[in-house]
């Protein structure tokens, strides 16, 4: 018994570099984050200290606070096309057999593969005034005039979920493929429909993976910033973009720390969610 507790007590060792690097790259800049957000930055001089002066002024600026909550409805709404788009693809990887499963798995995946900068752009000449879409259109004589497809919400919500929509399908297709076929055979066979089967029996067993991928991509894309900055120009204005301006051009740390950790509480609230209706499903 007692070289059984030694085994247990030495194998908690393999933990130390694991640790270690968490609390370098994690903990540590996530309590400089916290110190900071409370100090005072005046007359270009940061003031280590405790004071409320970035969180009053992200309240009562009147800015802040509603670029904040376009952030979230931005991510809100690729989250959304995500899974209505991600739904579907992950529903055809199960039924198809190995080899279409790999090809539609190598599309999906496929954006991650090329540069950031490479997909925007390429995006830029596909949805521009003189893009290939409104080129075509204009030749086709169905419209007058180019549309405005980019330096919108769609522009942007359309180019991150391009590349997001990996981080729905890969979660979504782990819980459809752990459901046992057999519970929907049993369901066909007591004669229920397939949108039956599939609302009363699939739906339900896949939600683990719903709410996995519904995560994953709502925390992305709170953190997105290029994107944002290439398809939506100065028209669409999110919180990291904010952050960004508030450290490189005005050398606002205390105030870019404490936007920084909106956003940490904003991605919080939404994991406890996730993971409240996860334990409500299971119970």
């Amino acid at each position: 018994m007692e070289k059984i507790d030694n085994n247990k007590i030495s194998s908690w060792w393999l933990l130390v570099p694991t640790s270690f690097l968490y609390i370098i790259t994690f903990f540590i800049p996530l309590i400089t984050l916290l110190v900071m957000s409370f100090s005072r930055f005046e007359s270009s001089v940061t003031t280590v200290g405790f004071y409320l002066d970035n969180y009053e002024k992200i309240l009562t600026d009147g800015i802040t606070l509603k670029i904040f909550f376009q952030t979230v409805e931005l991510s809100l709404m690729i989250t959304l096309f995500c899974l209505l788009l991600g739904y579907p693809v992950a529903m055809l990887m199960r039924r198809v057999g190995p080899k279409a499963r790999l090809w539609i798995l190598l599309l999906v995946v496929s954006p991650l593969l090329t540069s950031i900068i490479v997909r925007n752009v390429a995006w830029v000449l596909i949805l521009g005034r003189s893009g290939m879409i409104n080129d075509l259109l204009i030749s086709w004589g169905l419209i007058s005039k180019p549309l405005p497809l980019m330096y919108n919400a769609f522009g942007v919500v359309l180019a991150v979920v391009h590349v997001y929509l990996s981080f729905m399908v890969l979660p979504l297709f782990a819980a459809l493929s752990s459901i046992n076929n057999s519970l929907e055979e049993a369901a066909a066979s007591l004669g229920a429909k397939p949108l039956s089967i599939f609302f009363n029996v699939t739906l339900p067993l896949s939600l683990p993976g719903i709410m996995a991928g519904c995560t994953l991509v709502f925390i992305l894309s709170m953190g997105v910033y290029l994107t944002p900055v290439i398809m939506g120009g100065n028209f669409v204005v999110t919180l990291p973009m904010l952050i960004e301006d508030a450290v490189r051009n005005r050398y606002n740390w205390p105030e870019a720390s404490a936007m920084a950790l909106l956003l940490l509480v904003a991605i919080g609230i939404m994991i406890v969610i996730s993971s409240s209706i996860q334990k409500w499903v299971k119970s």
